[in-house]
């Protein structure tokens, strides 16, 4: 008999505690996640609540001896975080927690291994190699989970299971979007309860068009998106637009996107990304923290923005909020942009949520040019500056991407690339916000940031009582200060960044 000896339990509930959803929602996700990720295009799921027990197959490509040696060591896992989404490779571990013993049958065509895996103790959980028990009928694996009493009961619901593979797994059931999943499950995804495939609840259709997530200089295909129209409510679970990588649904909803289009309750849709996979967290739940990931996050939110909103326009769905032009505001425009400039080093992350305005940093660039003297290619990373080509009075004006923290590209000098370029001098725009007046959405939400928009809710009542005060001025600052402070990362407390951002605007002379 083998054995893994860690403090197993402490361990398991620190994965738990990690995700944001019930532990049975996280055992599911799990284990449909490695499924996926085994190259399945079926998964199996047996429900039988008298004997309390769950079995879950795939007809993915199995485990081989080492494999298995490691997927019962809970510090152990041979995911490599971006080829898949379940590098967590936690499913059957958690289940350990909530079950008296966990069964695994794995199947290669020339092999078989089944184990049986128990928690002991806090410090014990022991496994051993049981034999055949016919649970995967041809290849693949299977878990079989059986409960403890009074544990885990949701997972013997069919209704259950299937609304939450349906929250998470949404794109991989929707027939309007299995085909620009097929690079990725190219033989499609079936995933059955009872021998009863989960599919979605039927919807009147309005009208739907798929659109395109592209960026940079070459245009390089970004993401593919679909968004449905109903003619009447959807239920809540389906409004919004989803980002999903590999068919997992991370986000869902229109505050994400920090768009509100005229009917939210009567659209629905997904975009799927696959590139993000690189900054998913180990839960799958929401997307890492750290400035680098944010800034890749953010990068992509902007750019699906601009395809969304193009479409929404195209559906009628698009609102537009009241710019005012009295001076007050725009007093209130360049202190906030004073502050930005003042904090934005410290809170890099935030950068690509901003627009760029004019007269900034005087910076030098390689600009395009045929006959220019330096062999340039391509780089990730864009911000944008403007000038005169070849100097004041010597050229035309010009709009140019420069490296920065956006998404884009821009030019870098390389010995024997492709391009050739000339130096200038250019002047880097500095980060910008608008401000816009929202009457529309309502609800108690300060605001929400479009794009490098914030628009304020003009029918929040707090706002409603200091509207045509003299203290309007300092709600709209604070209203700023809020939104953009749910966006820094993990490690610092939003209410670090509000502190920060309203000392320094205090500050502004």
């Amino acid at each position: 008999m083998a054995e893994t000896r860690v403090d197993l339990k402490h361990l398991l509930e620190d994965i738990r505690d990690g995700y944001s959803c019930p532990i049975e929602e996280a055992i599911l996700t799990e284990l449909v996640a490695n499924a996926l990720d085994s190259g399945c295009s079926r998964i199996d799921i047996r429900i039988e609540p008298e004997q309390k027990r769950l079995t879950f197959t795939d007809n993915g490509e199995g485990m081989n001896r080492q494999e298995f040696v490691k997927y019962h060591d809970i510090a152990s896992t041979a995911k490599v975080r971006g080829k898949g989404i379940g590098f967590a490779g936690v499913g059957a571990k958690l289940a350990l927690l909530v079950c008296r013993e966990v069964i695994t049958e794995t199947r290669r065509a020339r092999s078989c291994l089944c184990s049986r895996w128990w928690l002991e103790s806090s410090f014990r959980a022991p496994w051993e190699d049981v034999g055949e028990l016919s649970i995967v009928p041809e290849k693949g694996t299977g878990v079989r989970l059986h409960f403890h009493d009074r544990e885990a009961a949701n997972l013997l619901r069919v209704d259950y299971v299937a609304q939450a593979i349906r929250d998470h797994f949404y794109p991989l059931l929707d027939a309007e979007f299995t085909k620009v999943l097929s690079h990725i499950y190219p033989c499609g995804i079936t995933i059955a309860i009872n021998g009863e495939p989960v599919a979605l609840s039927t919807v009147k259709r309005e009208a739907g068009e798929y659109f395109i997530v592209r960026r940079g200089k070459r245009k390089k295909l970004m993401g593919i998106g679909f968004l449905l129209k109903t003619a009447d409510d959807l239920p809540e679970e389906r409004r919004g637009l989803a980002v999903s990588t590999f068919g997992k649904v991370i986000r869902r909803g229109w505050e994400w996107l920090g768009i509100t289009p005229k009917n939210p309750n009567r659209l629905t849709g997904v975009v799927e990304v696959p590139e993000l996979v690189e900054v998913l967290n180990t839960t799958k739940s929401d997307f890492m923290k750290d400035p680098n990931s944010l800034q890749k996050y953010y990068n992509a939110r902007k750019v699906i923005q601009h395809a969304a909103m193009d479409l929404l326009d195209t559906l009628g769905e698009t609102r537009t909020s009241e710019q005012k032009t009295d001076k007050g505001l725009e007093r209130l425009r360049k202190e906030i942009d004073r502050v930005v400039g003042e904090i934005l080093p410290d809170f890099p992350e935030l950068a690509p949520l901003f627009g760029r305005k004019k007269r900034g940093d005087e910076v030098s660039a390689l600009l395009s040019d045929s006959q220019g003297p330096v062999a340039t290619d391509v780089a990730e990373g864009a911000d944008f500056a403007t000038g005169d080509k070849g100097g004041p009075g010597e050229g035309g004006g010009v709009e140019e991407s420069i490296e920065g923290p956006l998404a884009g590209e821009h030019l870098e000098a390389e010995e024997g690339g492709d391009g050739q370029a000339k130096e200038h001098a250019i002047r880097r725009k500095r980060p910008g916000l608008m401000i816009g007046i929202d009457q529309e959405t309502g609800g108690n939400v300060l605001g929400w940031l479009r794009e490098n928009t914030i628009d304020i809710n003009a029918l929040h009542p707090a706002y409603k009582r200091v509207e045509t005060r003299p203290e309007a001025g300092v709600y709209i600052i604070f209203a700023v200060a809020s939104v953009l402070s749910v966006h820094v990362q993990e490690k610092r407390a939003p209410l670090e960044f509000l502190h920060r951002f309203m000392a320094a605007w205090g500050e502004t002379a």
